[in-house]
């Protein structure tokens, strides 16, 4: 099947429309149908390319293309005018979004229209250059679409397509008596009718197959993307990626990671559309990837979108039981690379975290903030900065003499025993009652709260690690 589109050939370029004469002209709409006829006929013919074009660079065969059917228009006589600017007209008043398109995708209609027209006079020629063969010849309605580059189908939908070819039924149906001979309009009428179908089968064709390689396209930018962000690559070409799939240069996100219900692999890619339209539903955007045997999703909210929400719309999708983890909301590619690291940690350590899994049966979705100290534990250099950076360093600026911080841990030592605390450090327990209140509405982790106290713990030990290395 040729998709290159319809140009002359050079070969062709020596055909020349069948010219009336002064007194042919002069015998009125007769003659003026009857030339239209040549001339829809060498059109229709003249649109398959030469040998030579077949073997032309698209971008090059397309520019020989328009530019060999910009000076055609200039040859065409007034009845094909005629009708093109009828056809124009009729897009006008009737399909709204025709007057946004650019001028140069306006003129590819007009081309779309006008090879419809010069294929259906052809099909009735070849039928009655053969009455007697059993079976009519069927027409050939590939290239009517295929004269229009790929990028016009993403300006022009599928159901837009649909539209123009009720133009085209109307624009051949209006204009029975320049196609029919005399005494057979009802016959051209069925045809046009099933000249219609044809056509609108063959552009549900190309669109599928246009979004078949979109789509294929697509997920092969979204692996490389999403794998480069799960290894923390967070370069230019990274966000080339992203942009090529329509994400913007700024955003916020966040990951959750987790194991899809076990299905085949078709099923498996299924899944992972029906979470787009889920996300895009939600006026947000995403991307999907595996990574070992779970799945990733990278989700930009958007601005009118909770990120809770998004999560609860898309546990379903998960295995029950089992742990959904969701990363820190932050910004732009090497914010992406962060919180899918830590989404994957969190569900790496998350047998670890029984104190909050199993308090009160599996928490769904888990964050990857409640399990700081399990991912420092592990390795995450992001949560030992992030206990450092929000923990350590927030107390220590609150607390030049190092009081909360000697309180913090000497309380942890005396196994938060406010009384054996006060003793430790000779004040009043009410003392220490007030510097761990006060350490609370620094740090926002409560030291007698036994989670939040490993929390704090950890962020405390590293925080002496660090400062002990400077």
């Amino acid at each position: 099947m040729n998709k290159t589109g319809g140009s002359m050939s050079g070969r062709d370029a020596d055909r020349k429309p069948a010219k009336t004469s002064k007194n042919a002209e002069a015998k009125g709409k007769a003659n003026a149908d009857h030339n239209l006829w040549h001339v829809l006929q060498w059109r229709a013919k003249s649109s398959q390319p030469s040998e030579t074009e077949r073997t032309m660079p698209l971008d090059v065969f397309e520019r020989n293309r328009r530019s060999t059917h910009h000076r055609m228009d200039l040859t065409l006589p007034e009845p094909v005018q005629r009708i093109l600017s009828d056809a124009q007209a009729h897009l006008s008043e009737t399909l709204p979004w025709y007057q946004s398109l650019a001028d140069e995708h306006k003129n590819t209609l007009n081309l779309v229209i006008e090879t419809a027209v010069a294929n259906f006079v052809d099909w009735q020629k070849d039928i009655e250059s053969h009455p007697d063969t059993e079976g009519n010849p069927q027409p050939s309605t590939d290239h009517i679409f295929f004269i229009a580059p790929i990028e016009f189908t993403q300006v022009v939908s599928l159901r837009q397509a649909l539209d123009v070819t009720r133009v085209i039924v109307d624009l051949l149906e209006g204009n029975v008596s320049a196609f029919a001979k005399p005494g057979h309009e009802r016959q051209t009428h069925d045809a046009i009718l099933y000249y219609a179908r044809e056509v609108a089968f063959s552009a549900a064709e190309i669109y599928a197959d246009t979004a078949e390689m979109r789509e294929s396209r697509n997920v092969r930018i979204e692996t490389f993307a999403m794998e480069n962000l799960t290894n923390g690559v967070a370069d230019g070409k990274v966000s080339s990626q992203m942009s090529l799939l329509g994400w913007p240069s700024s955003y916020r996100c966040f990951a959750i990671a987790g194991r899809l219900r076990p299905k085949s692999q078709l099923n498996s890619s299924a899944i992972a559309s029906s979470i787009r339209r889920k996300v895009a539903n939600l006026n947000g955007r995403c991307l999907v990837s595996d990574h070992n045997e779970l799945t990733i999703v990278l989700i930009d909210p958007g601005e009118q979108c909770k990120p809770e929400d998004v999560c609860a719309a898309l546990l379903h999708f998960f295995v029950d039981d089992t742990p959904v983890c969701v990363g820190p909301i932050r910004r732009d590619v090497q914010g992406a690379c962060e919180t899918i690291h830590a989404a994957l940690t969190a569900y790496k350590v998350a047998p670890a975290a029984t104190d909050i899994l199993y308090s009160e049966g599996s928490v769904r979705p888990l964050l990857a903030d409640d399990m700081l100290p399990e991912r420092a534990l592990v390795g995450d250099d992001f949560a030992s900065d992030q206990l450092y950076r929000e923990i350590y360093l927030r107390l220590q600026q609150h607390d030049p003499h190092h009081i909360m911080l000697t309180t913090l841990s000497t309380f942890f030592a005396c196994g938060r025993s406010l009384e054996l605390a006060a003793t430790k450090l000779s004040v009043h327990p009410n003392t220490v009652r007030y510097r761990l209140k006060h350490s609370v509405e620094v740090s926002g982790w409560d030291p007698t709260n036994p989670r939040e106290a490993f929390v704090l713990q950890v962020a405390i030990k590293i925080g002496q690690i660090r400062e002990d290395g400077k």
